[in-house]
């Protein structure tokens, strides 16, 4: 039952894909949708891509090693996407109408220049191979025991997979599917969240039973803790899916409800494989933490394990495809665009689809050789987290310019980038991103020649052209 379940839902999945590969679309519109995305098709795009299969199988997990506390990147999310709604999207907005704008590093570029361009590519290109490596691996995990075969065959099947659903769907394509995944992520997982708790003898036993850490929420420590929170934060001033979706929706009010109601839906979720976890720390001690959703699910019986997995591979299926269609946008309209600038939309897509299949390969590939899922996805975001702070700051100090954003940029996500790698000594990477990229922009603004830069005034033309004809 739970292995024709699963093939059947991969069945459909790859329908809404080659249904939407038929349909004639602009290069616009197959990476973001441009102008044709209402609030009812914006809600699952970001609430799915949000919550990520990878991070609804790591929050188990880390909630099964630590406690409820593995809520926070999640959470993290959540906060990020109504700060960027608060601070930023009139921004993007704006910007992406002016210059047609499809990926986060043009509008980087209109604010800053080229140069801040490319290492915004390079940054977010990093980011979204280390977040799509995660699934395949969270997927293998969870289907390799259901479907007694091998957990390497199975990742490499669901990684080519992915590529293919890329390939066929389009951001339109993504946001109708990820309609179907949130429904039975939220179906699938919060029956089995409700009846585990239940399973062991309340929320009192499972209090009881476990050490008090397990339902604080500093844990393994506040400063990891605050790391996630914050550099998720903080990372989704640059996070490609919330942009496309900025620049996708049909107008203002479109993806205002959408991003209030994705942080919501994003809110309460989170807590479903989190207290799954628990439970499973409870009744199952000895099990393996990377697939302890599905064993607990399992242990609930037959029809509990199918209610997990499909939630699982929703969210897994959500996530996948569109980050590797987020890569391929900016490796064809940020690099191939920019050496062959005379390349057509037909060659450019093609292009987009070469690199699709390169990247998810290469990624699927390291992605079994990474350590914790949560851990991974929590680094990359961190790695980010630098781009986001120094556009938000730009948005609301006009002397920040291109050689500001540039070397803080570049200097923090390597910085970020290579403690992560490094395995995180002492702290999350975050932080000494923060303590070495915050001052070199601070320094560098304030040694600006001129009190308002370039790219901010191209942003208040832009801003006053849009207010005048309405179109925000």
């Amino acid at each position: 039952m739970v292995i024709a379940c699963v093939l059947a839902y991969f069945a459909i999945t790859t329908g809404i894909g080659f249904y939407m590969m038929r349909q004639k679309s602009t290069l616009a519109g197959y990476f973001v949708a441009k102008k044709d995305l209402g609030a009812m098709l914006i809600i699952p795009l970001l609430f799915a891509e949000i919550i990520a299969g990878a991070g609804t199988v790591g929050n188990a997990a880390q909630a099964f090693q630590f406690g409820i506390s593995a809520v926070w990147v999640n959470w993290g999310m959540s906060i990020g996407c109504i700060v960027v709604l608060l601070t930023a999207a009139k921004f993007y907005r704006v910007i992406g109408n002016k210059f047609n704008s499809v990926s986060v590093p043009q509008v980087y570029a209109a604010r800053f220049d080229a140069k801040t361009r490319m290492v915004m590519m390079f940054v977010l290109v990093l980011v979204y191979a280390i977040l799509f490596a995660m699934q395949p691996v969270a997927a293998g995990n969870i289907l390799a025991p259901l479907l007694g075969v091998d957990k390497t065959m199975i990742t490499w099947i669901l990684g080519i997979l992915f590529i293919i659903l890329c390939i066929t769907g389009g951001m339109k394509g993504m946001a109708w599917m990820n309609a179907l995944h949130t429904i039975v992520m939220y179906v699938g997982l919060g029956t089995v969240a409700f009846v585990a708790v239940k399973w062991a003898g309340g929320l009192g036993h499972m209090q009881a039973s476990l050490p008090p850490t397990f339902f604080q929420m500093d844990q393994p420590d506040l400063l990891t803790m605050a790391g996630w929170v914050i550099g998720t934060a903080l990372s989704f001033f640059a996070a490609s899916v919330l942009i496309a979706a900025i620049f996708g929706a049909r107008d203002e009010q479109s993806y205002k409800q959408g991003f209030t109601w994705a942080a919501v839906l994003t809110l309460i979720f989170a807590c479903f494989p989190a207290i799954i976890g628990v439970v499973g720390k409870v009744m199952l001690p000895n099990a393996a933490s990377g697939s302890i959703l599905y064993t607990v699910a399992n242990s609930l019986g037959p029809t509990f394990a199918v209610l997990a997995s499909m939630g699982i591979l929703a969210a897994i299926l959500s996530t996948g495809p569109s980050l590797l269609l987020l890569t391929s946008t900016m490796l064809s309209e940020d690099v191939y665009k920019l050496f062959k600038p005379s390349a057509d939309e037909k060659e450019r897509l093609m292009f987009s689809r070469i690199a699709m299949t390169i990247v998810g390969l290469l990624a699927t590939y390291f992605g079994m050789h990474a350590g914790s899922i949560l851990g991974q996805m929590a680094g990359a975001f961190q790695i980010r987290a630098i781009a986001g702070l120094v556009l938000l700051v730009a948005i609301f100090w006009p002397r920040v310019d291109s050689r500001a954003a540039f070397w803080s940029i570049l200097v923090g996500g390597i910085v970020a980038a290579v403690w992560h790698f490094s395995g995180n000594p002492y702290c999350t990477s975050l932080w000494p991103s923060l303590a070495v990229g915050v001052p070199i922009l601070v320094v560098l603004t304030l040694m600006a020649k001129k009190p308002v830069s370039d790219g901010y005034e191209v942003y208040q033309e832009a801003l006053a052209e849009a207010e005048a004809v309405g179109k925000l």
